[in-house]
């Protein structure tokens, strides 16, 4: 077994004997064997909120004000003290998961899905920082693997659902592009070109990504193209920020101005063991769109 390939099932989903929350897409409560039916929206919230805490527990108004915001909340303690009873019944023999403590509500169950990503992401960065590039692609497909769709799809009505789905979107993109990143640093990264391409496409602004595409392009041949890409970032950020264009953006630039020979694919001798990066399920964000704007339409009553 290569490097890249045990890093791969460096962290299956923790827990696997006792109820978790998955939360890399709508929300699933789990056991070994079966889905736990969580069915009232406003009880799924609470539990991911809780499980996000990590085991810390929330105080009441803390909780009452992400559910329902920062406004005045009348009677929250007795609402949550509702929803919470709720939670148990439906969590059935998992229910004394959900504890409460003079210091607010707290569950013991964990994220299991986050936290199997997180650990691969960790993997990812060692590997980056030590150059090796097939781990780094196995790792970030692995990790985006646990995605089953827009992180807490279903709770975006809430305010720290939505907050959170947000971090978990960019940190996607983020592993999205350590992956292709280590794609085009093993190879041409000409198969992923198209891909590319569309995901700049919903991301202008992102220059990494952009430069990432620059230099497909300019390997396909295509340098009118992939300076095109680099100049339309700069008025973009220029237009939308005021700011100018990063120094490894511009270096790249001008390299690419003087058709620089170094920037065509090296052979590393770790290329022969590189997995095949699957850009295709990762970048698909239009494909769920319509049913993340269905769900943030839902809003729960108590």
């Amino acid at each position: 077994m290569t490097a890249a390939q045990d890093i791969t099932g460096a962290a299956p989903l923790p827990d696997a004997g006792h109820a978790q929350v998955r939360v890399l897409g709508p929300v699933l409560v789990t056991d070994e064997s079966r889905t736990i039916g969580v069915d009232r929206p406003l009880e799924r919230a609470v539990l991911v909120r809780l499980a996000l805490a990590g085991g810390i527990a929330v105080p009441d108004r803390r909780l009452a004000a992400d559910l329902w915001g920062d406004g005045e909340i009348s009677r929250p303690v007795e609402r949550l003290r509702v929803v919470v009873s709720r939670l148990r019944t439906a969590l059935g023999e998992h229910g004394a998961t959900v504890l409460r403590t003079p210091a607010g509500y707290r569950t013991t169950m964990v994220a299991g899905d986050l936290l199997a990503a997180e650990a691969i992401a960790d993997r990812l960065h060692v590997a980056r920082r030590a150059g090796r590039y097939a781990e780094v692609g196995a790792a970030a497909d692995a990790a985006l693997r646990l995605w089953r769709g827009p992180a807490l799809a279903d709770l975006l009505w809430a305010p720290y659902a939505a907050a959170e789905a947000e971090r978990l979107a960019q940190w996607r993109l983020e592993l999205t592009v350590a992956g292709l990143d280590a794609a085009l640093r093993l190879g041409s990264g000409l198969e992923y070109l198209r891909e590319m391409g569309i995901l700049a496409g919903e991301h202008p602004l992102h220059e990494p990504l952009a430069r990432l595409h620059a230099l497909a392009l300019y390997r396909a041949g295509r340098q009118v193209d992939a300076l095109d890409r680099l100049r339309r970032l700069r008025l973009n950020l220029a237009e939308q920020f005021g700011a100018a264009l990063a120094p490894e953006t511009v270096e790249l630039e001008v390299r690419i101005l003087r058709h620089d020979p170094t920037l065509q694919p090296r052979r590393f001798a770790e290329r022969s063991s590189a997995p095949t990066y699957s850009t295709q399920r990762i970048i698909r964000y239009r494909d769920v769109t319509t049913a993340a704007h269905r769900f943030r339409r839902l809003k729960p009553g108590c």
